[in-house]
């Protein structure tokens, strides 16, 4: 039943859900409610203030609680309250004294006899010739030790009625909490592992597929998701192995140029030899970044045992590549194509800028790998343009200076494919810095 809940619209899923809610909190009501004794009546008898006063003790407990206590003096009035000779008689008389000894202060009520629809006599409700005090009331009698005195007590700030429907609130939404939250968890999961498929296939097209699970409107995009990613890695094989192709046939008609050349004139077979062996070392390139487009399986790299690497076989070959801040992070991913990505850096940051200054921070969850040169930098409307294919910072042909501009094209794509993202920056005190960045 779960299962095919999960398969309804989200429409539906919403609307079996506040229906449920609704049911169960009726239900709770409903039983609070039967279960409960219901709250004492709000208010005190003339009777109920003669038998506390007399000593006799409360013999219906939905009445009123009457505080009482020995004092003195007799009781004064606070402010707001007033007195009525009737209502201090009939005391005086339902305990067997005289008015003189007798004091009967009270709140005049302005609820108009509410919740009885009798006469009002001095602002108090009457009912069958008996006065109903709802608000405050202070009365005392003499006696040998002293006054006698009862009071209501001073309203609380929370009424038993109040506390109560608190309490209906607060177990509604007690016993709704586990029911929205298994709501919210199987409607936001298969959301979440969308999502993170999404991002998967926007890194790697050839990630695995995105799961067809959840809502119906959730089921539905998974199979878009997957159908497009199958388009897309259909096209990009198609276009690679396109690609790839001519390269390699192009190495065979050279081969006849170069065969063929060898009976020209000397100064006209050195320039087209020049020229064959540039257009083979294009050749090369473009096949090696068919291939760099398709990395391996991924494992554990630790990111500072490569730099250090690097850095060290490049100084046995005297290039000028050195170690700055290099703190131990490791990520999963490709270590042959990782390290293709950071010598195409370390090469590009020799070869335009005089040196590599190689740095390695973790911070906030964030890997931060640098590769500084020493060089001129690049126009800034020009930074993004040197990712694209064959775009050199040097733009001449000469390959004395440089390859043919595919090395951070072939960086760049390792770095997405690995989630990451590599970008130029020109430093301000001279020079361009690489910076690729792992994690968020």
């Amino acid at each position: 039943m779960m299962r095919a809940y999960r398969r309804l619209s989200i429409l539906w899923q919403t609307l079996l859900l506040l229906m449920a809610a609704l049911l169960l909190s009726q239900a709770i009501s409903i039983t609070l409610f039967l279960s409960m004794k219901p709250p004492r009546a709000d208010f005190n008898r003339l009777s109920d203030i003669a038998d506390a006063l007399a000593g006799v003790r409360d013999k219906d407990p939905r009445d009123r609680v009457l505080t009482w206590r020995r004092q003195s003096a007799a009781p004064a009035p606070e402010p707001g309250m007033r007195g009525d000779p009737r209502f201090t008689a009939k005391l005086a008389e339902r305990l067997g004294t005289t008015p003189a000894r007798v004091r009967l202060f009270f709140e005049p009520d302005q609820r108009g006899g509410f919740p009885y629809n009798g006469r009002l006599e001095n602002g108090v409700p009457m009912r069958r010739g008996e006065p109903m005090f709802f608000n405050r009331m202070i009365a005392g009698v003499a006696a040998p030790d002293g006054w006698h005195v009862v009071e209501t007590p001073k309203r609380p700030i929370v009424s038993a009625w109040q506390r109560r429907s608190l309490l209906w609130f607060l177990v509604s939404a007690l016993a709704l909490v586990p029911l929205a939250w298994a709501f919210a968890r199987a409607l936001s999961r298969p959301i979440r592992r969308f999502a993170d498929a999404a991002d998967r296939l926007g890194a790697d097209p050839a990630a695995p597929r995105a799961p067809e699970e959840g809502s119906a409107e959730i089921v539905r995009a998974g199979q878009a998701l997957n159908a497009m990613q199958a388009r897309l890695a259909a096209y990009l094989d198609e276009r690679t192995a396109m690609i790839g192709a001519i390269a390699h046939d192009l190495r065979t008609p050279l081969a006849r140029i170069a065969f063929r050349i060898e009976a020209a004139p000397d100064p006209l077979r050195a320039k087209v030899q020049a020229d064959v062996e540039q257009m083979r070392a294009m050749i090369a390139a473009t096949i090696g970044f068919v291939k760099g487009l398709h990395t391996g399986a991924r494992e554990p790299v630790a990111l500072d045992a490569l730099l250090r690497r690097i850095a060290h076989d490049e100084a046995e070959i005297g290039r000028p590549v050195r170690l700055e801040e290099i703190e131990p992070a490791t990520i999963p991913g490709d270590p042959l194509a990782l390290e293709r990505l950071v010598q195409n850096l370390v090469d590009n940051a020799v070869t335009y800028g005089g040196e590599a200054a190689l740095s390695l921070r973790v911070q906030d969850g964030t890997t931060l790998l640098r590769v500084a040169d020493r060089g001129p930098g690049v126009p800034a409307d020009a930074v993004e343009r040197m990712f694209a294919p064959f775009q050199r910072g040097d733009p001449s042909r000469n390959r004395d200076t440089g390859g043919i501009g595919l090395g951070l094209t072939i960086a760049r794509a390792i770095a997405q494919d690995h989630g990451a993202t590599l970008s130029l920056l020109n430093q301000p005190s001279g020079g361009l810095v690489a910076e690729l960045r792992f994690g968020r």
